[in-house]
């Protein structure tokens, strides 16, 4: 899924900045670069939002404890955008690597579907937790609506994290069918899941919560 990787083990922090500056700026709208790196890679966010705040997106795909990885997409047009673009990027990303990971359990490759699960998980983690951290506070806070439509998406979060346990350990017994069975019905609950939030919550928030910018920044970093 991603063009271009940027290795960064045994490489100093500051020369690490360095690095990724100059391969971003290589990139064409669109494209990804994915970094990975023997220790965490998160020090670098702060300084590359400085940098290029709204001119890329930010998910992890691996969070050690031996190999971190994350992908880094320039984002075409222009350098700002609401919750709605921002988390429905997240969605169609996770879509993918969901559908990815599917091709491969239902080919028998396992080591495959192994790697892509791990990315895929990871990835719905760091959306739930963008989500129950950062944008469900700041939008019960602005809305007063602490018994609404986020503590609906909470209890989704969980069902769909149940899902995903049972997708692990499928994978982990070696059972590719075990995988697909399970993430049928992982899909449905993340389509229904995500119509809602598009539809709904994204919009509410960008109406009520002014420059989202700082929680955007905050989501990310997360």
């Amino acid at each position: 899924m991603n063009n271009t990787v940027l290795e960064l083990a045994g490489v100093e922090q500051e020369t690490r900045q360095e690095r990724l500056t100059a391969a971003f700026a290589a990139l064409q709208e669109g494209a990804s670069l994915e970094l990975t790196g023997d220790t965490e890679l998160a020090p670098l966010l702060p300084g590359f939002q400085e940098q290029h705040w709204g001119a890329f997106d930010w998910n992890p795909l691996e969070n050690g404890p031996t190999r971190w990885r994350v992908a880094v997409r320039r984002v075409p047009g222009g350098p700002t955008r609401g919750i709605g673009a921002f988390m429905g990027f997240d969605h169609e990303r996770c879509d993918e690597l969901y559908a990815a990971m599917e091709n491969a359990a239902q080919s028998g490759e396992l080591d495959t579907t192994r790697t892509l699960f791990g990315a895929f998980e990871t990835g719905m983690i760091h959306h739930f937790d963008m989500e129950e951290k950062r944008f469900f506070p700041a939008f019960e806070q602005a809305t007063g609506m602490t018994q609404g439509p986020t503590t609906v998406m909470r209890m989704e979060h969980r069902q769909m994290l149940g899902v995903i346990a049972q997708m692990r350990q499928a994978i982990q017994q070696n059972d590719p069918t075990g995988v697909v069975r399970a993430g049928s019905t992982l899909m449905v609950l993340m389509r229904q899941h995500n119509i809602k939030e598009e539809q709904m919550l994204y919009p509410m928030g960008d109406m009520h919560l002014g420059n989202v910018q700082p929680l955007l920044k905050a989501m990310q970093a997360v």
